[in-house]
């Protein structure tokens, strides 16, 4: 008998043509899926890895979805399951604020300033927050997004949705500016540090680069399989996308597309580059868990970070390359520093194993 790994270590047991009761099922179902914990918590403890230095767990119910670190890097922002929306001192862990007016996932998070905050969910709701007195600015409905970015130099806040559509609109009065539709799930948005255009990847397993006025310029060479997230290095001159296993690298000079082996288990649904672009973080969802920092030229691994208790969500650098922060399915935020100095230890238990 055999089973496969599948949501978090939730199992699904192969038709063998044998027939089993129900309740014998559920019972079976149950014991595979303890074991597949138990089996990852004990391989992964093998592995020495850096233990956060803060470690707020449980903080999102059902799940800790999105990170974003202010541009002062004081402050980190994290947005759950729920659509609850929380502001936290960086490096205390003080919770400075809570941000309520979601009440589906939240699927996209970052900051305009210090002052400004913007969150969207998964029911198509934007609300751009003041941070100082915890009240909403401005909020509009559009239709249910997954991914979002912003454009400094125009001003612009874009959003990508599950109907494959992509919209633009105006800062701080959230007005429609543009508007296109790519016929298939947005995955990733990400605006070019230069901000000569904006890269999209969708559930086809396009990448495309488009314009302000959100019209394709180019069409990148497809990777091997679907991109869950993407980022642009700081200089502009490589484009990041994570994968199944892997993350894909392209050459914005040449297009030339490179696909690098990583150490994660399962599928990569965040990275993040480091403000000097020299290293590059990344953390695993769907039967992973891991928090990685590479080397970003030759994709070594720098430093190993103790994983997230249960499937990973989303991983940021502080502005300042000092801290990383990740959320996990199990609603915590782990916040990890880069500064000291790197002495992995064999960690036992799940809550900040490897």
């Amino acid at each position: 008998m055999s089973f496969t790994l599948q949501f978090c270590c939730r199992t699904r047991i192969p038709d063998t043509g044998m027939f089993y009761a129900t309740s014998a099922r559920l019972l079976l179902s149950a014991i595979l899926s303890l074991a597949c914990v138990a089996t990852l918590c004990s391989c992964a403890a093998l592995v020495p890895s850096q233990r956060p230095q803060l470690s707020l767990h449980e903080v999102h119910d059902f799940g800790a979805r999105r990170v974003a670190f202010s541009p002062s890097g004081d402050r980190l922002a994290t947005g759950g399951h729920l659509g609850d929306v929380l502001v936290w001192s960086v490096p205390a862990g003080e919770r400075l604020s809570r941000l309520s007016g979601h009440d589906k996932p939240i699927s996209g998070l970052l900051w305009v300033g210090d002052r400004h905050l913007v969150s969207t969910d998964r029911r198509g709701v934007i609300t751009l927050w003041d941070t100082t007195t915890g009240n909403a600015v401005t909020s509009r409905q559009t239709d249910a997004i997954t991914s979002l970015a912003w454009w400094p130099g125009l001003q612009h806040l874009v959003t990508g949705h599950a109907d494959g559509g992509l919209r633009s609109f105006s800062y701080p009065g959230l007005e429609p500016l543009a508007e296109t539709n790519l016929a298939s799930r947005v995955m990733s948005v990400a605006v070019e540090p230069r901000e000569a255009w904006l890269a999209v990847s969708t559930a086809d397993r396009h990448v495309r680069l488009l314009g302000a006025d959100l019209q394709t310029l180019e069409t990148l060479e497809s990777p091997p399989g679907k991109v869950f997230e993407l980022q642009f290095a700081p200089d502009g001159r490589q484009l990041a996308g994570g994968g199944w296993f892997r993350i894909f690298l392209w050459n914005m000079a040449t297009g030339e597309l490179l696909v690098r082996n990583t150490e994660h288990n399962g599928a990569i649904t965040s990275l993040d580059y480091s403000p000097d672009g020299t290293q590059m973080a990344s953390i695993g969802r769907i039967t992973d868990a891991r928090v990685r920092i590479t080397d970003t030229g030759s994709g070594t691994t720098d430093r190993r970070l103790a994983t997230q208790p249960l499937c990973g969500w989303d991983v940021r650098f502080s502005p300042d390359g000092q801290y990383v922060a990740s959320s996990s399915e199990d609603g915590s935020v782990f916040l990890y520093n880069l500064g000291i100095p790197y002495r992995p230890t064999l960690h036992q238990g799940p809550r900040g194993t490897d």
